[in-house]
């Protein structure tokens, strides 16, 4: 990856010249800060501003993707008029748009069964905890002492096995996380993918975690991918140092639309 700052003013001509922008934002480590429970992670007042004036300009669409429950998500960003995606792609609501995956509300009776059994489970692991996501799980251990986060990951492994095994649901790793989804290959890019068929403009993904890498990968021949923090394996094109710096980048990114107006 390259330093987006060191390419800005080739980047910043070419983004100027777009006629118009879709604007993909992840939340977590990316406009807010990774904190030690989801909801302790708040949108600066400052960063909130940005995105509701970003989402007000002309032929700009704000769209928020994450992997939270899409209604936590709203309520945590409390934007009219942005496209809110939850659960990685799974759920979406928009102006006139509202999506949930078949497959995944076929899921939730499964679902429903593990997160019992991981609560059991992993009751005895101090600071390890499942979150129902509805529509996905996601077995937290960023609190739990280092010397027994392995024991969370191989236990977590035990219980999902059998529904793997039937191809039930998936098992996939985030930052600090293990996450429990429906059996579909639906993930950030292929959302992103769907809302550009829907959606005109140039495309600008940033995000942090591995589960943005399917977007980096999807939007990277078509518009400006950037991770947030350092991977030497990251499918992005750019890197930025922290949130702060997406921050930075969204102060230019509505610069550049007040001057073309």
């Amino acid at each position: 990856m390259k330093s987006l700052w060191k390419h800005w003013p080739t980047l910043r001509q070419k983004i100027s010249s777009a006629g118009g922008l879709l604007l993909f934002l992840d939340y977590d480590g990316t406009l807010a800060p990774i904190v030690d429970h989801p909801l302790k992670a708040l949108l600066s007042s400052k960063t909130k501003r940005l995105v509701r004036q970003l989402a007000r300009q002309p032929v700009v669409r704000v769209i928020l993707i994450s992997g939270r429950v899409l209604q936590e998500l709203k309520k945590l960003v409390g934007i009219e008029g942005l496209i809110y995606v939850g659960n990685h792609g799974l759920e979406l609501q928009g102006p006139h748009l509202r999506y949930v995956h078949p497959t995944a509300r076929r899921s939730r009776l499964y679902l429903k069964k593990i997160a019992g059994r991981l609560e059991t489970v992993l009751t005895p692991i101090l600071g390890a905890w499942v979150e129902d996501k509805g529509l996905t799980l996601s077995v937290h251990f960023r609190q739990v002492k280092p010397q027994s986060r392995r024991w969370v990951r191989s236990a977590v492994r035990s219980v999902v096995y059998p529904y793997q095994r039937n191809r039930q649901v998936r098992l996939t790793a985030g930052k600090m996380m293990l996450e429990i989804r429906p059996p579909v290959d639906w993930h950030k890019g292929s959302v992103a993918r769907w809302l550009m068929a829907r959606q005109k403009g140039f495309p600008i993904y940033v995000g942090d975690d591995q589960t943005d890498e399917d977007a980096f990968k999807v939007l990277r021949p078509r518009g400006l991918t950037i991770r947030v923090g350092s991977s030497r394996q990251s499918q992005a094109q750019y890197h930025v140092r922290s949130p702060k710096e997406v921050q930075r980048l969204l102060e230019e990114l509505l610069t550049l639309r007040a001057r073309r107006r």
